[in-house]
């Protein structure tokens, strides 16, 4: 078993007494180290729900039904203006819940890493001020095992990042609603589009070849011209993913969230 099985074998079942899991865990400190964080999280996760029920719970509840019982019939008119009331304050919040814009989905598992490693590797207009030559992504994506077959205009920003136990590519291109920070994505774990709003950002997550582009910002209008053009690029891509290195370095807050409840 090597570090990334170890990784993704943690996410799913953290206790397992698997021999190669155990034996990989005792021969690698980097892995030994993101067990026992995750030990420590679900300790403290039982702690969070580990809620007492007093024992006559039940009796209270019996009691409350039945007290109210009596009072509506001792009181029927006093009932009955009551339930007018409620009706009415019933109709408010049906109004008010109308009226609300639809709720966002919440990101995926993937897009989740990388929203939080954006937020440890915040990259500032000084280093997004001219465009990257083409040659610097046809280079990145090389490091990643991939082949573009043609490269966007339009990207101020490229660097080799790690999200989670996952390896991409991070750049930045900045277009007409702002700057879009996106992700191209090595071997990921979901298969599905997804938009989301995490943070004050939005995002999509969109599978291509054998990888997933993920696109965050504060304004999602030039998201679709973006997968457009990355889709003619990667499709054609021949992705050879070479096994990740053990020695890559992976944020402790980013590894927390990996092992974090939905």
């Amino acid at each position: 078993m090597n570090c990334l099985e170890f990784r993704r074998h943690l996410g799913s079942e953290p206790a397992s007494r698997l021999d190669a899991f155990v034996a990989h865990r005792e021969s690698c400190p980097n892995c030994a180290a993101a067990s026992a964080r995750a030990d420590a999280l679900e300790i403290r996760l039982r702690r969070a729900i580990n809620l007492t029920v007093p024992g006559n719970l039940a009796d209270r509840i019996l009691l409350a039904q039945t007290t109210e019982k009596r009072q509506v019939a001792r009181n029927r008119s006093r009932a009955r203006g009551f339930g007018a009331l409620i009706l009415a304050a019933a109709a408010s919040v049906v109004v008010a819940l109308i009226a609300l814009p639809g709720r966002q989905q919440s990101p995926p598992e993937l897009s989740n890493l990388v929203v939080e490693h954006l937020h440890h590797h915040d990259v500032g207009s000084a280093e997004t001020g001219n465009p990257v030559g083409k040659d610097a992504v046809i280079d990145a994506f090389a490091a990643r095992g991939v082949v573009l077959s043609a490269v966007p205009q339009g990207i101020n920003y490229v660097h080799l990042c790690p999200a989670g136990p996952y390896r991409t590519v991070h750049m930045v291109m900045p277009e007409p609603s702002g700057a879009v920070s996106v992700f191209y994505v090595v071997d990921p774990p979901s298969r599905e589009r997804a938009d989301f709003e995490k943070d004050g950002m939005r995002g999509r997550e969109v599978p291509i070849g054998n990888g997933a582009l993920v696109m965050l910002a504060s304004d999602s209008r030039d998201f679709d011209a973006i997968e457009t053009v990355w889709k003619s690029a990667l499709i054609e891509g021949v992705a050879n993913v070479p096994p990740p290195n053990p020695e890559d370095e992976i944020p402790p807050s980013v590894m927390r969230l990996q092992y974090a409840a939905p």
